[in-house]
């Protein structure tokens, strides 16, 4: 089981990936709010980071590239989810992939476990 953080602030979508993912017998911590991800990240320390690009309060590149920046926290993989195409820009800011929305749920947990066995980082 992984601890997976998940950051949308679409309520629905929020609710639909927590229950996709603890189906999948992982924890999951949420997030809606792009100033709160750091500060959860560091709480939970989870195996995984799942962001949506726009949140409540603005994108989550800032959120993205303080996590990246952070020589604690920047092993953990993050996947950003956007329903405008941001690849680009998301892997520029340090992202280890995107997903373009709408997504099917089996593709992504298939990015998901490829990026958890492919990670050096090692929850506490």
């Amino acid at each position: 089981m992984s601890k997976i953080l998940v950051a949308d602030d679409d309520r629905v979508m929020l609710g639909l990936l927590k229950t996709l993912m603890e189906l999948e017998g992982n924890e999951v911590v949420t997030a809606t709010h792009a100033e709160d991800i750091v500060t959860k990240v560091r709480e939970s320390q989870p195996a995984l980071i799942l962001m949506d690009y726009n949140l409540a309060g603005g994108n989550s590149m800032a959120a993205l590239r303080e996590l990246k920046a952070d020589p604690d926290l920047k092993q953990i993989p993050i996947l950003v989810a956007s329903g405008m195409d941001r690849e680009y820009e998301c892997k520029q800011n340090g992202a280890e992939d995107f997903i373009l929305k709408p997504f099917r749920p089996t593709e992504l947990l298939e990015r998901m476990r490829t990026l958890m066995t492919q990670s050096s980082w090692q929850t506490p």
